[in-house]
């Protein structure tokens, strides 16, 4: 690295990589976190969601889950999100000078995706992130692209970017995406690769390294390949401007303001400034700006054009955006515009402080407050914390200690009954969502020594499908616990209500928990 800016990315990621430790620290885990877990508890060659790669990178970063807690969980994401910074910075070196990879380092920093989705939270974003951006370092180096501006291609490192491509498509989908913009550049600006063998062993590498998610996929009844493609389908839907409103707008969010505006002015500089302009003033060659399209738009406007009929979410084609931080990267330097790079993270900082605060204080009312007449009526907050996004990371311990004293009552009032009042001790809890029973499993049943069981279509249900039935299924007329939320109001027929709970947070009532018992029909 230059020595110039050196101590100025050991700063950086010592000063991110502790940061982000202490909002991993503070915070429970979210909803995608806590299901991704048992991926980890329950790992197979695929997922009903997703591949399996996020469940393998715990396993190895917990030692196979020997150390199980919410900042062991997500310490891949720490480690990668770090990497991932000195990895983008170096993509910046290698295609223009040290100043535009510090300009990345501090853009990618400024990502609500990157520092904090993928870098603090354990997703298969947190694997794919870190594939993708070594994939595009040896994508470059293979079709020839550097600061030099020189045009020798290098195909011997499209080995090296296909393992880090089929790591990606192991991580997500989405990752298949790296090749369909080196296929686009090569077959537009490159086309002697073609006949190069080292181009297709790289598409043969990727594939194979992601032939076992297909086998996975042809050998179950309830694939994931058939149920993203119901997700993605569009046909008979009818146009949705709202849908695809809010698809920009999330992308907006969760690439920073000032990034998603940087991208925007580098792109229409790259589109308005002739070719020799552009390599005489030293932006970025050509040929670099055109694979960084090519590796974003195809993405990008994949799930644009989905979001047009059915609704999407930000992050799927979040990753898309990495080339594009190297573009606006480089325009930020060749416009000397360092404000604009730092008040991205300025405001990164000022977002993650409040989301942190919000989660722990409730300090924005995010729920209508409750009138004191319905405090103390028969059924107190119907529906408290409905709206409150914030709380999908919160209080998730406090049930945990309530249900076990009372499933400890339950459990003492079985034994001197003789089995006719109260629950056994093997008394397993149901729902009839992967959410909330991802988390009621994690932070509920786990420290009890007891285990949740799903009913229901395996839409909702999801990976608990597979997991009920290794866990003996459901058989009739067992006894079971139900936990009612008033976050998610679902009550079902011929239950018996043993305990109600709240969960306060600074001494208001934020969620109201109904602990019911329950028989199997």
């Amino acid at each position: 690295m230059s020595k110039d800016y050196k101590k100025h990315m050991i700063l950086l990621l010592a000063i991110s990589f502790l940061c982000r430790s202490v909002i991993a620290a503070l915070t429970e885990l979210g909803n995608d976190e806590v299901y991704y877990w048992t991926y980890a508890a329950f790992p197979d060659w695929s997922h009903f969601d997703h591949p399996p790669l996020v469940g393998w990178i715990i396993q190895l970063f917990t030692m196979n889950l020997r150390v199980d807690s919410a900042f062991a969980l997500r310490l891949p994401a720490l480690v990668l999100g770090t990497f991932n910074t000195w990895m983008i910075y170096r993509l910046g070196v290698s295609l223009r000078n040290p100043r535009t990879g510090w300009y990345a380092a501090l853009l990618h920093t400024g990502s609500l995706y990157a520092t904090i989705l993928a870098g603090t939270f354990i997703l298969p974003d947190t694997p794919l992130s870190t594939f993708y951006l070594l994939s595009l370092f040896f994508m470059f180096k293979a079709c020839g692209l550097n600061a030099r501006q020189s045009y020798a291609t290098r195909p011997v490192y499209f080995l090296p970017a296909g393992i880090f491509t089929g790591l990606a498509m192991l991580s997500k989908y989405t990752g298949i995406f790296l090749w369909v913009g080196t296929f686009l550049f090569v077959l537009l600006y490159r086309r002697s690769l073609l006949k190069n063998v080292y181009f297709w062993l790289g598409i043969l590498v990727s594939a194979f390294l992601f032939s076992p998610v297909v086998i996975w996929n042809l050998t179950q009844e309830y694939s994931s390949f058939a149920f993203h493609s119901g997700r993605i389908s569009f046909f008979g839907e009818g146009i949705k401007p709202f849908l695809f409103g809010r698809e920009i707008l999330g992308e907006f969010l969760y690439n920073n303001p000032v990034n998603f505006i940087l991208f925007i002015l580098a792109v229409v500089f790259s589109f308005k400034t002739k070719n020799k302009e552009v390599q005489a003033h030293g932006l970025l060659a050509t040929d670099t700006i055109r694979m960084i399209l090519l590796q974003s738009v195809p993405l990008i406007a994949t799930f644009l054009f989905l979001s047009l009929f059915r609704a999407t979410l930000p992050h799927w084609s979040a990753p898309a955006f990495y080339p594009l931080i190297l573009l606006a990267a480089a325009y930020a330097d060749y416009r000397t515009l360092a404000r604009p790079v730092k008040a991205s993270v300025a405001i990164l900082i000022v977002v993650v402080v409040m989301g942190v605060m919000q989660i722990q204080t409730g300090f924005i009312p995010l729920t209508p407050p409750s009138s004191a007449k319905e405090v103390s009526s028969a059924e107190p907050y119907k529906e408290l914390g409905r709206n409150d996004f914030t709380l999908d990371m919160y209080g998730w311990k406090k049930l945990g200690e309530r249900f076990a004293f009372v499933s400890r009552q339950q459990e003492k009032l079985y034994s001197e009954s003789a089995g006719n009042k109260g629950m056994s001790g093997e008394s397993a809890i149901l729902a009839h969502r992967w959410f909330p029973a991802a988390h009621l499993d994690y932070y509920v049943a786990r420290p009890v020594g007891k285990v949740v069981k799903t009913k229901g279509p395996v839409e909702r249900t999801h990976k608990y499908d597979q997991i009920t039935q290794i866990r003996g299924g459901i058989a009739p007329g067992e006894r079971l616990y139900y936990i009612e939320s008033s976050r998610f109001p679902e009550k079902i027929e011929n239950t018996v209500p043993l305990d109600t709970f709240f969960v306060y947070r600074c001494g208001k009532p934020v969620i109201r928990y109904v602990i019911h018992s329950v028989t199997s029909e």
